[in-house]
């Protein structure tokens, strides 16, 4: 089983800036400058005869030949959505055996937690009661 097993991790503005960047970098490598391509080659081809495309115009003719390549070649999507696998026996038994370990520090932790709170209102009740002994005199 993975621990901490994360993709993509972004922290704070720097990392939206970076997947910003990341993402404008992808989109014009692989959408804008096909698409580019696609609008000279349809405009250099074209001549007077067909009207001449912008670069919208390119980047749906780009989309076009893309979808068309993959439904004639019958080829998958390299994109894949697959839905994560079941835990064996092995695996869940671990797993239980981890979060009654980890609720049982939970409550070990509370109760220390209280522990010191109440033995620092103690303390602290004393020196109050010192104080006040003091001042009566």
């Amino acid at each position: 089983m993975r621990r901490n097993a994360r993709i993509i991790q972004i922290n704070g503005f720097r990392g939206l800036l970076t997947a910003l960047f990341i993402i404008t970098c992808l989109a014009a490598g692989f959408i804008a400058f096909p698409g580019f391509v696609a609008m000279n080659i349809w405009n250099y081809f074209a001549g007077s005869n067909v009207p001449q495309i912008n670069l919208y115009q390119g980047i749906l003719l780009w989309a076009i030949i893309f979808l068309t390549y993959f439904i004639a070649t019958k080829q998958r999507v390299a994109v894949s959505f697959a839905s994560p696998r079941e835990l064996n026996e092995e695996e869940l038994k671990t797993l239980m055996e981890r979060v009654k370990m980890q609720s049982q520090a939970r409550m070990i932790n509370k109760m220390i937690l209280k522990n010191l709170e109440e033995n620092e209102k103690i303390s602290q009740n004393a020196s109050d009661n010192e104080i006040n002994k003091e001042t009566k005199l």
